[in-house]
Order: structure tokens, then C-alpha cells, then sequence
């Protein structure tokens, strides 16, 4: 037997009250109304909940039975919606974020060290993963959010583009010393490289884009992670491929120098990817507006 809940909100309001004319200014409703749900409740239970005395409205033995539990199931309600007032300012709660090593120390970490110091409840757990493997956790539902490098397929997609970057080649002094003037790419390409694994999602858009100039990149060392890419080339082990952004300091400091290219690799982007058409936590979307604000 379905009752609709209202029904039961009337009840617990009645009996809470005693009176119907009570009951119906504290639901704001009429009080022949207020009658109509009583005895509509009673039609369909099959029994009756209420006596009417000359004091007001009187629980029936049945009715302080079935009172005793909608009582309790009105004050979980009442603390669902308390919850729920809670997660919406952030007095709780989690979120997940899905993004790859290089994003979550170069880009992310100011976001999320502001963040946690307004929210210090909320706790953020981060999944460190390529940008495909990030999509497909979004997919899934096992990070609420993701940071990505772009372009990827939109079609499930709401994304935003964030943040620009710069693909540019790097080296040590040394190395940077040994080259002259502009270089070329089939002039760059004789050169010992150094570049990201050929499953990133970075690596495979630098070489989609090298393919369309007739250029092949071999790469005499492929490494896990831009910030190995970075520490090989201030080695002097060869010439690394990296997110100028991400290398501004050492770019500063002389500890790397760049290769002046005849022709600029073009930007590329970084971008906030959730679900389309599924909301996010309150959570989740607080950090995903502090990103986005902050752009």
C-alpha cells in the first residue's frame, strides 16, 4: 500500500497539535482541507486515527500505534534535510577530482590549498590518472570532477576550458650552447629528445601534430612524467618536450633553456570536464566556480 507522504504530514501535524483549526495554520493550509487528508488517510489504511471530543482531536489506540512511527520517520526527515542544509555550505562532505600528476602540482595545488583553507571539513581526494583513464572515471562515477588536457570527445561531456599552454623544447646550457640560431623541425628531430610516455594524452597530440608535417619523433628516453621529462633535460641528457607554464621558474632561474623554434608548436588547453546534464556535489561544484573564477 502506497500513501502519499503529505498524507502522513497532516497526520503527524494533527495529532502533534490536537486541533484541526491548529493544524491548519501551522501547514498553512485550510482546515477543511486539513479534514479531507484525515479522512482520506483513514480510507485508505482502512481504519480510524482520530476521535473528535468536545477538547479537540484524540488519538485512536490504532492512531497513537501508527503516530509512534511516522513521529520517528518525520525526524529523520527533518535531519535528512538538516544534512542536506549542511552539505550545501559546505559544513561536510567529500568530492573526488580526477587528473593527472603534472596537473595536480602545476595547476590544481594553489586551487586546492585555497580551497581547503576556507572549507577545512570537506575532504578532497585526488585520483591521479591520464587524461583517457580520467574520462572514463567521470564516465563511471568514481571522481566527481576531472581536469584534462584538450581536445577530447564532448559527447558526454560539459567542459571549460581553463587554462592555455605551450608545448616548447628545453635543454641545459650546454646543450642550448650547441645549437644556432632558429631551428627547424627536421633539424630538431636529429637532436637526442627526451618526451612523455606515447600513452599520454600529451605525447600523442605532439605527435599527431609533428605526423601532419611529415615529421616523426624518436625520442631517445620516454618517461613517465613531465617532471622526469624536466629533470633529464636540466641534466643535459638531451633536448625535453614540456608545458612552458609548468617550467616557468626553471626557465627564470637558468637552470633550463629553451629551443627557439622556426615555427611555435600551437596551444593547447586545459580543461574542467563533468558529466552532461548530472549534477555535482555542492562540494564539487564550489571548487569546480574557485577554478573557473579564477581562470
Amino acid at each position: 500500500m502506497l500513501v502519499n507522504m503529505e498524507l502522513y504530514r497532516v497526520f503527524y501535524t494533527v495529532a502533534k497539535c490536537g486541533s484541526l483549526t491548529k493544524a491548519a495554520q501551522e501547514l498553512f493550509i485550510s482546515q477543511p482541507a486539513v479534514s479531507q487528508s484525515i479522512k482520506l488517510l483513514e480510507q485508505q489504511i482502512g481504519g480510524t486515527l482520530f476521535i473528535r471530543t468536545s477538547k479537540g482531536m484524540e488519538l485512536t489506540y490504532e492512531g497513537k500505534i501508527i503516530f509512534g512511527y511516522i513521529e520517528q520517520a518525520q525526524e529523520l526527515i527533518e535531519i535528512a534535510e538538516h544534512k542536506f542544509a549542511q552539505l550545501k555550505d559546505l559544513e561536510f562532505g567529500s568530492f573526488t577530482i580526477g587528473a593527472n600528476d603534472t596537473l595536480c602540482k602545476n595547476y590544481l595545488l594553489k586551487y586546492i590549498l585555497a580551497f581547503n583553507k576556507s572549507n577545512p571539513q570537506i575532504n578532497i581526494q585526488i585520483t591521479n590518472r591520464t587524461t583517457v583513464d580520467t574520462v572514463n572515471l567521470l564516465k563511471s562515477g568514481k571522481v566527481d570532477i576531472g581536469f584534462v588536457n584538450l581536445p577530447i570527445d564532448s559527447k558526454y561531456l560539459d567542459i571549460t576550458e581553463c587554462f592555455e599552454i605551450h608545448d616548447i623544447f628545453v635543454c641545459s646550457k650546454e646543450k642550448a650552447n650547441a645549437v644556432n640560431g632558429l631551428i627547424g623541425y627536421q633539424d630538431l628531430v636529429k637532436l637526442p629528445l627526451i618526451a612523455i610516455e606515447r600513452t599520454s594524452t600529451t605525447r600523442m597530440r605532439t605527435d599527431e601534430y609533428f605526423e601532419k608535417k611529415n615529421v616523426f619523433l624518436e625520442p631517445v628516453f620516454e618517461l613517465a612524467s613531465h617532471e622526469l621529462v624536466v629533470e633529464f633535460a636540466k641534466a643535459g641528457l638531451g633536448y625535453g618536450c614540456v608545458i612552458r607554464e609548468f617550467v616557468e621558474k626553471e626557465l627564470k632561474d637558468g637552470n633550463l633553456f629553451e629551443v627557439p623554434l622556426e615555427e611555435p608548436l600551437p596551444p593547447r588547453s586545459i580543461g574542467l570536464i563533468t558529466l552532461k546534464d548530472t549534477p555535482i556535489k555542492f562540494a564539487a561544484q564550489r571548487f569546480a566556480d574557485l577554478v573557473i573564477k579564477n581562470k
